[in-house]
């Protein structure tokens, strides 16, 4: 995460509401570029992170058992380190399905 964007009361108001991860919700646009938020799903409270979510309202679901628990510097990190393996994942599956999809499905 690029804490450096952030000013010293943004990351102090992070640091210090780390029972709630929906704190860290208005600030992701300066710790990762390209997302708006982070999908907890319906439950206001939850700890499941199950999705990331653009600015242009583009979903990518970050798989299961990623927990917004503990330190948030932690936990963002995991985040960051789940959303390039997704991506990845992601990446490989298009290359792979580029010849077989038809162009009208993209």
């Amino acid at each position: 995460p690029r804490f450096y964007f952030l000013s010293n009361d943004e990351l102090l108001e992070i640091l210090a509401q780390t029972k709630n991860v929906q704190a860290v919700q208005p600030h992701m646009g300066k710790c990762f570029d390209g997302i708006r938020r982070l999908d907890f799903g319906d439950d206001p409270k939850s700890i499941d992170i199950h999705a990331m979510v653009s600015g242009e309202g583009e979903r990518v679901g970050l798989g299961k058992n990623l927990k917004a628990r503990g330190n948030v510097e932690k936990w963002l990190t995991d985040v960051e380190h789940t959303m390039i393996s997704s991506l990845r994942r992601l990446a490989r599956a298009a290359f792979a399905s580029y010849e077989e999809e038809p162009r009208e499905e993209w």
